[in-house]
């Protein structure tokens, strides 16, 4: 038999050998890799076998499997610098490395020569998804009896790249598995925010169907009728509050919420987050009061709707976990750190260190148990983390089970905005009550055009119009709001965005053409900031969203109307 015929009948039964091990179903991955180490040594005469992680960055040369045929100290887990060994060189070659007699090559001079001490050594760089991983190698304290050959440099590197592959595979698995878990667990999440979303939405719906119902009954009272209507007005506000929650989580998830900063006095906002949460707070028996720690800032630049959300979300949070004492809300500036904090301190039921890890993550409360027992979406307290890092800020919460929680919101400002302050040293400097439209209805003259599809919100604001003295002409579809605007002169348009026949946005077009400066207010539900781009695109004035605020309703007719005075 020829020679070359030999090499290739031996390196035939070197890789059915191997072919046997990586085919043993009673052997796991790693279980594989040791005796395929096991038989690299076996056919290459060599005692050491090895698969490592190297790290050139930290020079850092980790053994992982090995097999060690004498008593060398090759263990799992030992690490090496990476410089004072050969697989240094194997790892930055993209080919396999065979040393048969170091003292006699050219790496006789190499550290790990001396280092440790081998003679002989073959090894070839492992890749993992097209990245260096380590090497495959195995060595001798002696120089290899037969000399290291072409074929065995291929069976080491045969060796290697079915290493590469399994890993390859192995870490696929696991991060399927991750995967797969993770989106299990958020699947869960969902389904219970979902469960709890449509408990929270149908029980004030029950509150509004119920009382509205009871309203048209004739057989009520004058006071019953004013009680239930107190209820449907109520539990409307809670409804519109979950949407909105929801809507926020959506609109920050998506980069489209605004954060619109003005000089707000933080007395003031404060004094009305108390007086709305007053009444919920007495109910309950609690004591609700305000604490400030002198001097701090009179205004502050920041979004108020925005930080008055987060306020109304901590107290109201604060209330329903607490059944007995007090909340208070605690004011304290931090002149070395140019910090303001807020504070909102209960008497409640407390956090454990688990449930405070996981309270801020949307969808999730703090365990199901609280849904049942407290109700709740589980999404106030994340969108409040988020609206306060919207702001330049944090939320943060300290607390001890049964003994209570305290949330503080820390607002951070910049040089600019430091500039702006006026410290409060004392408490002579109270706030003054500002009237609202609710208060004082205004009396205006002036012709208003409204195009709405919905009878009720025509019926509606054609209430809230006639308070003011205005005069109103209404039409279903955008298509006779525009035969209306060329009819007839109107002091100011109510446009809906969305109407049969023709929509809103159409109809402003046309009426742009024929009127470049009336002023045209869009009434619309949809809240996107890509809606109200393109109200802006085709000439809206302003853009105003439904559900209507009365008080804000009667701001803006006031600001397009003559006052009647």
């Amino acid at each position: 038999m020829r020679k070359n015929d030999s090499a290739l009948l031996e390196q035939g039964r070197r890789i059915h050998a191997l072919h046997e091990i990586i085919s043993r179903p009673d052997l796991n991955f790693d279980q594989q890799i040791d005796e395929t180490l096991r038989l690299g040594c076996k056919i290459l005469g060599t005692e050491v076998g090895k698969l490592g992680r190297q790290d050139p960055e930290h020079n850092i040369s980790e053994f992982l499997n090995t097999i060690v045929l004498s008593d060398l100290p090759a263990k799992r887990g030992i690490q090496l610098p990476l410089d004072k060994t050969f697989c240094q060189v194997t790892f930055s070659s993209p080919e396999t490395i065979a040393i048969s007699h170091v003292a006699e090559s050219d790496y006789r001079n190499h550290p790990a020569a001396a280092f440790l001490g081998m003679q002989s050594y073959i090894g070839c760089s492992i890749n993992v998804h097209g990245k260096k991983f380590g090497t495959v190698n195995f060595s001798n304290k002696q120089p290899v009896a037969i000399p290291f050959t072409e074929s065995d440099k291929d069976f080491v590197n045969l060796i290697g790249s079915w290493i590469s592959v399994m890993m390859e595979r192995q870490l696929e698995a696991i991060e399927l598995k991750k995967a797969k878990e993770s989106a299990e667990k958020a699947n869960h999440a969902k389904s219970v925010f979902l469960a709890n979303m449509s408990h929270e939405i149908r029980t004030p719906l029950t509150a509004i169907i119920g009382f509205a119902d009871a309203v048209l009954d004739d057989e009520q009272t004058a006071e019953e009728r004013s009680a239930a209507l107190k209820i449907i007005h109520s539990s409307s506000n809670h409804l519109l509050n979950l949407i909105n929650d929801v809507l926020d989580i959506s609109k920050i998830e998506s980069g489209e919420l605004n954060i619109d900063k003005t000089d707000v006095d933080i007395r003031q906002l404060i004094s009305e987050v108390e007086s709305m949460i007053s009444g919920h707070a007495s109910q309950k028996g609690l004591t609700l009061s305000v604490e400030y720690n002198y001097p701090y800032p009179q205004k502050i630049a920041t979004d108020a709707l925005r930080l008055k959300q987060i306020l109304l979300n901590l107290c109201n949070n604060a209330i329903k976990f607490t059944n007995h004492g007090s909340v208070k809300i605690i004011v304290k500036y931090n002149a070395d750190k140019n910090v303001l904090d807020i504070m909102v301190k209960d008497t409640g039921i407390g956090l454990t260190s688990e449930q405070m890890g996981k309270i801020f993550t949307p969808f999730i409360q703090a365990e199901s148990s609280i849904s049942k027992n407290y109700g709740g979406t589980g999404l106030g307290l994340s969108l409040s983390r988020r609206l306060a890092e919207m702001l330049g800020g944090e939320l943060n919460v300290s607390s001890k089970h049964g003994e209570g929680s305290v949330f503080t919101l820390t607002h951070k400002f910049n040089k600019k905005e430091s500039d702006m302050f006026s410290l409060v040293t004392d408490a002579n400097k109270g706030i003054t009550k500002q009237a609202t439209y609710e208060e004082q209805i205004p009396k205006l003259t002036g012709n208003i055009l409204l195009a709405d599809d919905s009878e009720m919100n025509q019926y509606l604001f054609e209430i809230y119009i006639n308070k003011t003295g205005a005069s109103v002409d209404m039409v279903e579809n955008g298509e006779l709001a525009v035969d209306c605007a060329q009819s007839k002169k109107y002091d100011l348009i109510l446009m809906d965005m969305m109407m049969p026949v023709m929509s809103g946005i159409d109809a402003v077009k046309k009426i742009r053409t024929m009127n470049k400066t009336i002023p045209i207010v869009m009434l619309t539900a949809s809240v996107t900031l890509k809606d109200k781009s393109e109200c802006e695109e085709v000439g809206s004035t302003e853009y105003f969203t439904k559900p209507v605020d009365k008080n804000k309703f009667y701001l803006m007719l006031a600001k397009y109307l003559k006052s009647d005075k």
